[in-house]
């Protein structure tokens, strides 16, 4: 019994139970303390890949317009309006309804690319936003500010004309200013249009909204014009 008693072997396991018990509760603690750094960090890492732009790059830019002290560059229609967040932009609302950019790049490349800012603002109620290639729609979006994020359908546009979306901001950009609610998500898509070059070509955009610029607005930035050898 004496011999028994002074016996240590298997002590160890004993030891080794309560340690690892120690250490697993120390990594439980641990998590908790970090879960909510490391959603934000998450959720930070999604919406910068979501707005990193995989389109190619244009072999020669010819035109770029951001709309600053209100040049339009080539664009026809519109109501080029400074807008909190955003700075100023090529707005369409019930006021201008319609915008159209003739595109034009001479015979150097044997593809026209335009890249652009589009923005659903504020208050729509599903109304109806497009964009058109020669008259023929590239895509169409619909908005309801209470749904959530705009329904675009991109639509198959003529032969070798390829459509790219990305979605590069969500926010309120025009939060808290004169006209706007400050409770509306505005959203920004990236949009690239290449189709073969050719005279008359004409990128085109319209809306439905029934309420002027200062309530809601189907935006325009940050237009560039390219020619590209390739699709």
């Amino acid at each position: 019994m004496y011999t028994f008693l002074k016996d240590e072997s298997g002590a160890v396991s004993t030891d080794w139970t309560v340690l690892t018990a120690a250490l697993v509760g120390l990594g439980l603690a641990s998590a908790s303390m970090v879960r909510g750094g490391v959603s934000s960090t998450t959720d930070e890492i999604d919406e910068t890949l979501r707005g990193m732009s995989v389109f190619r790059a244009f072999d020669t830019i010819y035109s770029s317009t951001d709309f600053t002290n209100g040049d339009r560059g080539d664009w026809i229609g519109g109501v080029v309006t400074e807008i909190p967040g955003f700075g100023e932009v090529l707005a369409l609302s019930s006021q201008s309804n319609m915008a159209a950019l003739p595109i034009d790049i001479g015979d150097d490349h044997p593809y026209a690319q335009v890249e652009f800012d589009l923005i659903f603002g504020d208050s729509w109620d599903g109304e109806q936003g497009e964009v058109s290639l020669n008259g023929t729609t590239l895509l169409v979006g619909t908005h309801a500010w209470r749904e959530g994020e705009p329904d675009i359908r991109i639509v198959e546009g003529p032969n070798n004309t390829n459509i790219q979306l990305t979605r590069t901001s969500v926010d309120s950009g025009a939060q808290g200013s004169s006209g706007w609610r400050a409770n509306n998500t505005d959203y920004t898509y990236r949009v690239q249009v290449t189709a073969e070059n050719g005279s008359d070509l004409v990128l085109e955009a319209a809306t439905t909204l029934n309420q002027g610029t200062h309530d809601e607005f189907l935006g325009i930035d940050n237009v560039d014009v390219g020619g590209v050898n390739q699709q």
